[in-house]
């Protein structure tokens, strides 16, 4: 009698379900993208001079699309590096159609991370947007820079989905085979 395809033995079995469990757990974890608001993204600006100040920009998700689109900067003195976190920072979105400009203020209270300025927008088309980003300080100074944003649809079926269901149905299946092939070998054994 040939035995299955899958045949881990009696004795092998737990330590080879813990093996293949905590596989599947490593690679869920290193294969699925871990949350990509509040400051993570793309980095679309270093440095970039502002007036008196530099400004580095991110923009999260990558790509950007119409879901919510975080928009997080930090604000520096161009002397001295010094990190300014009084400013007014106001963000608008404008599209390369001449329609409607969005307009939301970035505030260090929308950020996780309080050394970082974020705005948040919910865009309602995609296409080519230019950022504009205009920072009043406390003391009168102002700067501005901007930067383009393409937005693209993301309406169809997320990747980032399939992957942990894969995983998941990928486990269910191997611990079918498991417990199937411990059966197959007490049959074994009994013969």
């Amino acid at each position: 009698m040939s035995q299955p395809p899958f045949l881990l033995g009696r004795h092998n079995l737990r330590w080879n379900t813990i093996l293949i469990v905590w596989s599947i757990l490593f690679l869920v974890a290193v294969l699925t993208d871990p949350v990509g608001a509040h400051t993570a993204g793309k980095m679309q600006l270093s440095a970039a001079p502002a007036g008196p100040y530099k400004m580095t920009v991110w923009t999260s998700p990558e790509p950007a699309t119409l879901d919510e689109l975080h928009i997080a900067l930090a604000v520096v003195l161009a002397e001295d590096a010094s990190p300014v976190l009084d400013a007014e920072v106001l963000v608008q979105l404008i599209p390369a159609d001449g329609s409607l400009v969005l307009e939301e203020p970035a505030t260090t209270e929308d950020s996780e991370n309080k050394f970082l300025y974020e705005a948040i927008f919910e865009p309602a088309t995609p296409g080519l947007y230019q950022v504009d980003i205009q920072v009043s300080g406390t003391d009168g100074a102002t700067g501005n820079t901007s930067f383009d944003l393409e937005i693209v649809d993301d309406s169809g079926l997320n990747l980032l989905y399939l992957i942990p269901v894969g995983l998941g149905l990928a486990a269910v299946f191997l611990l079918f085979f498991a417990l199937r092939g411990r059966g197959a070998s007490e049959r074994l054994e009994s013969q």
